[in-house]
């Protein structure tokens, strides 16, 4: 049985074992908010006060347990949907077609300055969503734990490592990329939060690559940018699918700070 109080010496000791964190009054306030919550809920059910806090520490379990989760989840961040990856949703969803018209005009436009330009300019932005629409996943999934920080140190070294190989440089870069997209797409795998299919697309990325151009090699064809265009089908399609789930979720961080995950919980 409990004794009077022992919620208060409970939340106590949780606010002792997560000094450290920077919402530590937003946590405390929130699993206060619940126990009392499932106090009240059991006393309703004709439980003394007593027996109320007993059973709904029980099944909260122990401030150390608690704890730890709190600690892990601000370390690698919170696999939620927020405003960054809505935005970064919209971002994934742009980014192809803003690459394709940006193609054409550039190309289109060789003996047309102002066309090139734009070709130019939209290619860049393209370029940037691309890296946007990256980090919205990665941000998504929580950091994606260990796939997602050698995608992220892969990306910021992948240009430094392919300058040095001149016009072959293209190729390394190209293989870099697709490195990254293949381990955040395996990382998303493993955590299984949004659509299946159209992240095991997006991982297969470097394999489908390469296997399109072995095709195109072995039936003898002048691929003349066809492997690149098929390729990019696959990747941009399943990117732009990723991108429009991220974007159709609800932000969470819209509801102010304090409404974590143990908020909706009754």
């Amino acid at each position: 049985m409990a004794e009077p109080g022992l919620i208060a010496a409970y939340l106590t000791e949780l606010r002792y074992s997560t000094s450290k964190l920077p919402d530590l009054d937003d946590i405390v306030a929130e699993v206060e908010d619940h126990l009392l919550m499932t106090v009240a809920a059991n006393i309703a059910r004709g439980q003394t006060p007593a027996e109320a806090e007993a059973e709904a520490l029980a099944r909260f379990g122990s401030a150390e347990l608690v704890a730890r989760v709190f600690i892990e989840q601000e370390k690698r961040g919170g696999a939620v949907s927020t405003t960054l990856t809505r935005r970064a949703g919209f971002a994934a969803m742009l980014a192809p077609p803003m690459m394709l018209v940006g193609g054409i005009a550039a190309n289109a436009g060789k003996s047309e300055q102002p066309l090139s330009g734009i070709g130019v300019a939209l290619c860049t932005a393209a370029t940037v969503a691309f890296v946007y629409g990256l980090i919205g996943l990665r941000v998504r999934h929580g950091g994606l734990g260990m796939f997602g920080r050698v995608a992220f140190w892969l990306g910021v070294v992948a240009i430094p490592v392919a300058l040095p190989f001149a016009y072959a440089g293209i190729v390394v870069l190209a293989v870099e990329v697709g490195l990254v997209v293949v381990l955040i797409g395996v990382g998303m795998h493993r955590a299984r939060i949004l659509p299946r299919v159209p992240v095991a697309l997006f991982a297969f990325t470097l394999p489908a690559w390469a296997l399109v151009w072995l095709v195109l090699e072995a039936a003898g064809l002048d691929k003349k940018g066809i492997d690149v265009a098929l390729a990019a089908v696959l990747t941009f399609g399943a990117f732009m699918t990723l991108g429009l789930a991220m974007s159709r979720e609800p932000a969470l961080d819209a509801r102010g700070r304090g409404a974590g995950p143990l908020a909706t919980v009754e």
